[in-house]
């Protein structure tokens, strides 16, 4: 035993020495057939010298992985300091589209394109463990076809301390999310399609430039995306966002003083028995950000209410909302008075039951009215349907088949302007294939 003893550490000196190889198993086999043809060993003491060597092996192998490991944190080698807390993202809509867009007097037009509808690039770090900061580039085209660069979000980031019930709270300060948007395309998951009921009826869109505040109610609710199939604006009892903006989105210049207050109130009341059923409420309070034909601004109001729910097999969401008037200040009448407005919208999503449910089905139903008192016309509103097909390839790498067809009153303008006194739009409609590029 001690003759063996001796021989082990003998050739395990050697291996430290000169290095371990992947042929040191071969060169070990030499040398003990060389002791056993010389006498030294026998053939079941060869035997047992082997395998003492092959657990000496193991034992320096995981021992030289541990001191490489600790040269590298020591070094700072794993990631370069500049690297650290560092994230970068894309997202991008490539669209094929064929179909007809209305014109006034029962017209219409035909289109048959390929567009990148939207290609957004985000680069995220975490500067402290209290401080983060974003900065996203929206790519998109103008009128004439040309791709244009633009800020969609610029903001620092702040994170203080839970408050009592409100935990995981941040604060934006710069170019940062306005509180609706970004909380409800994160339930429906096919902003790729084309924008929400709300936005794409001209009311505002996803961002400005302010301050907010946002957090959940007594924490995250725990395993949220397997009972609900959805781990964003996850709090226990729900969310909250509020914040002071200039009111004019991330697209247009400030052009009065007034500065809007927005916020969002989302409730979870039985996240225990029905986790993923939330009752939400929006509102905004300001004035149009340009002044309308009789030298004031417009007022600017939206009030909104949602009742959404959302299962590993499916969602459905019902929203209801009144506005005045619109961040742009457009939507007013001849006097220079803000219209009131009116609209809901359903949304349901299936997924199917194959292939760890990679497939889904879905359909949407937007109606909305632009003028609710009939100061401009009496028939100013249009119904929107829209139904699908979606293929999630790979962490929201999505391929969308859709059918999209709107019906306007006569006195309806297109979406997102004024109504018009017997404007008598034409037909609407598309087929549209997307495919969504995320990383």
């Amino acid at each position: 035993m001690k003759k063996i003893s001796l021989i082990v550490f003998i050739i395990t000196s050697l291996l430290i020495t000169f290095g371990i190889t992947q042929s040191w198993a071969g060169e070990v086999d030499i040398l003990v057939n060389k002791l056993v043809e010389k006498g030294l060993l026998s053939q079941s003491e060869a035997q047992q010298l082997l395998d003492e060597m092959q657990k000496e092996a193991v034992v320096l192998e995981e021992q030289r992985k541990q001191e490489v490991v600790k040269e590298i944190k020591d070094q700072e080698l794993a990631v370069p300091r500049a690297l650290k807390g560092l994230n970068i993202g894309m997202l991008a809509y490539v669209d094929y589209s064929n179909g007809i867009k209305p014109e006034p007097g029962d017209k219409d037009s035909s289109f048959n394109h390929f567009r990148i509808t939207r290609g957004y690039l985000t680069v995220k770090k975490e500067i402290f463990p209290w401080m983060h900061t974003r900065i996203t580039i929206d790519t998109h085209q103008d009128s004439d076809g040309d791709y244009k660069e633009r800020l969609k979000y610029l903001y620092a980031e702040f994170r203080p301390p839970d408050l009592g019930p409100l935990t995981g709270i941040k604060s934006e300060v710069g170019l940062g999310h306005i509180p609706w948007l970004d909380f409800e395309e994160h339930i429906n998951p096919y902003r790729c399609q084309g924008t929400m009921a709300i936005e794409r009826a001209g009311t505002f869109n996803s961002a400005d430039t302010g301050i907010s505040l946002r957090g959940d109610f007594a924490g995250k609710l725990e395993d949220a995306k397997e009972k609900t199939g959805n781990h964003h604006y996850d709090g226990h009892y729900g969310s909250w966002h509020l914040g002071v903006y200039n009111g004019s989105g991330y697209h247009a210049s400030e052009k009065n003083n007034n500065k809007v207050v927005e916020g969002r109130l989302t409730l979870r009341p039985l996240p225990d028995l029905l986790p993923g059923l939330q009752l939400s409420y929006f509102g905004i309070y300001g004035e149009g950000n340009a002044k309308a034909s009789n030298g004031d601004y417009p007022d600017y109001e939206v009030n909104m209410g949602m009742l959404s729910y959302e299962h590993p097999w499916g969602i459905l969401t019902a929203q209801y909302f009144q506005t005045e008037g619109n961040a742009k200040s457009k939507w007013v009448d001849a006097d220079g008075d803000a219209l009131d407005t009116e609209g809901y919208s359903f949304f349901g999503n299936l997924r199917l039951p194959v292939l760890d449910r990679k497939f889904s089905l879905f359909a949407r139903y937007d109606h909305f009215d632009q003028d609710d008192d009939n100061k401009i016309g009496n028939e100013a509103d249009y119904d929107m349907y829209v139904g699908g097909f979606a293929w999630d390839v790979y962490k929201s790498n999505m391929l969308l088949l859709s059918y999209e067809t709107t019906n306007y009153g006569d006195d309806a303008g297109t979406k997102g302007n004024v109504p018009v006194l017997d404007n008598r739009l034409g037909d609407d409609r598309k087929v549209q294939a997307v495919w969504q590029i995320k990383f």
